[in-house]
């Protein structure tokens, strides 16, 4: 039998829980995210033993309700509709239903798949991916981190959730591939450096005036 799942957020400017609350059906599943965003609806389901499935329906009271930046929303609700899970916004009604035949998902698939090539975030097909272990974080995933980081709200901690590594692993990829951060971080470096060498000149020109008087 097909779910319905509600899930509850609220961000600043948005709808109260309670104002969504009076929006849902009777037999609506209520998911309330808390610290969650809504690309991690699947980790606080599998915490209530429930499991999305092809013919489940998603729905939220409105975007605004998401603190979730807009390539990642689009990148959420393909992956449901990818999985055979329709996705609803309340207010306005909007309803995506899953499959090649409805025009709001193959715009979302093709909005998704533009955000992609324009960053450089290639997808292969799970045949073409090699043998062995496989590797969590690349450099082509440099822009999309880039962007769930700079997400408001974003921590690293909840970017490392969703992209399922350790919050460490997310740090040593940043330091790996993100030149910028780490030119900055090193700039911050020898400015801090520059600041207790002419602080220490100082001290030291003040004792010799000392010595000398």
């Amino acid at each position: 039998m097909s779910k319905s799942i509600a899930f509850l957020a609220q961000t600043p400017g948005s709808a109260t829980i309670e104002s969504q609350q009076s929006c849902l059906n009777l037999g609506d599943i209520q998911v309330i995210a808390g610290r969650k965003t809504f690309s991690q609806l699947s980790d606080l389901l599998e915490r209530k033993g429930i499991g999305l499935e092809a013919g489940d329906r998603v729905k939220v009271h409105d975007l605004s309700c998401l603190a979730l930046a807009t390539p990642m929303l689009v990148r959420a609700i393909t992956k449901l509709l990818g999985n055979g899970v329709s996705f609803e916004i309340c207010s306005p009604r909007i309803v995506v239903e899953p499959g090649a035949d409805d025009k709001l998902h193959a715009m979302l698939d093709a909005l998704d798949g533009h955000y992609r090539h324009q960053h450089g975030i290639k997808t292969h097909p799970a045949e073409m991916s090699p043998p062995g272990r496989k590797q969590l974080l690349g450099p082509d995933k440099l822009p999309e981190i880039r962007e769930r980081l700079s997400a408001p709200g974003a921590t690293a901690t909840n970017v490392a959730l969703e992209l399922g590594v350790s919050r460490s692993t997310l740090f040593n990829f940043l330091e790996r591939y993100d030149l910028d951060r780490r030119a900055d971080r090193e700039k911050k470096g020898v400015d801090r450096h520059s600041e207790n060498r002419s602080d220490e000149g100082h001290v030291a020109e003040s004792d010799r005036s000392k010595t000398t008087s």
